[in-house]
């Protein structure tokens, strides 16, 4: 089982390098995080996007460019489309969000001539190293689906399990979080779809993970916390991932831990042909980096 950045940068080395497609390069966390990968062995990529401004970032970062192609295009329209293109023309093996809008980059994907749709929904699996937790924390959805219905939670759980799976998880531990561990029908749905989902893993309709709720977020991740309130559940605070209710709670619990702690972390985005990275375009570095080694474990 993958624990740490680290083994899974290390398992990603491993195996076969695939190429990414870098839609509207020209951001300098993005070049830096590219080159890091090409460096480290994990991944090739071709950059589109403006040829004048990626070369300008690259020389002010000092980022040798020798081994890249550059597609020039000149909108963020047209770098998403080429992009995602290239994917579909199997020149690249997966895409990256540069410094394009999360909004333009989904509408290229999920454009029913030219995209890389699927049946499937599309959800962001986020992951978490961090000091306080022995293993690998993996969190959705807290980028795409606004306010998901029971059904698209059953879909944002499948999603998050086959991801965590590539991570050597057999039996992934799903903690459906709310605020909350009894069911309030009446001023909390989020517990009602939790209660759902639950009896429908009881009765073998989700046979490939582990799962209870509703569960607050603390006896998701503590067996102390469990223990004080006298709570049993097959997940006794070891919880591998965490759905949440919404895309709110998703966000804030992914940019509280990113900005507040000192935890490691990573995203991507499932559902699509092939896994898409999808960081914020402030995100450092080393969270782009880590997101493209997620993406190569995945796909």
């Amino acid at each position: 089982m993958i624990s740490s950045f680290q083994e899974l940068v290390e398992s990603v080395k491993g195996r076969a390098k695939k190429t990414i497609a870098v839609a509207m390069a020209e951001g300098e966390d993005v070049l830096k995080a590219v080159a890091y990968a090409h460096e480290q062995g994990l991944a090739d990529a071709v950059l589109v996007g403006s040829r004048k401004k990626i070369i300008e970032i690259a020389e002010q970062a000092e980022i040798d460019l020798t081994d890249y192609d550059i597609i020039n295009t000149n909108s963020e329209v047209q770098s998403v489309v080429r992009s995602i293109q290239m994917v579909r023309e199997n020149l690249a093996d997966t895409l990256m969000k540069g410094i394009c809008s999360t909004a333009t980059l989904l509408k290229g994907i999920l454009d029913k001539e030219h995209g890389i749709r699927t049946e499937k929904l599309l959800s962001h699996v986020a992951a978490f190293e961090l000091d306080s937790y022995p293993k690998l924390l993996f969190m959705s959805d807290g980028g795409i689906n606004i306010a998901p219905n029971t059904e698209a939670k059953i879909a944002i759980i499948n999603n998050a399990v086959n991801i965590v799976k590539r991570f050597g998880v057999r039996k992934p531990k799903v903690a459906l979080i709310t605020a909350i561990e009894k069911v309030n029908y009446q001023a909390m749905p989020c517990t009602v779809d939790a209660a759902i989902i639950c009896k429908m893993a009881e009765r073998g309709q989700l046979s490939s993970c582990i799962i209870d709720g509703p569960l607050a977020l603390d006896n998701a991740i503590s067996k102390k916390a469990c223990e004080i309130k006298g709570i049993k559940s097959p997940i006794n605070g070891e919880a591998d991932i965490l759905v949440m209710p919404d895309i709110e709670a998703g966000n804030v619990f992914y940019k509280t831990l990113n900005f507040f702690t000192n935890c490691r972390v990573a995203g991507t985005l499932v559902g699509a042909q092939v896994p898409v990275i999808v960081t914020s375009r402030a995100d450092s570095k080393e969270i782009k980096f880590n997101s493209i080694a997620m993406a190569m474990q995945a796909s």
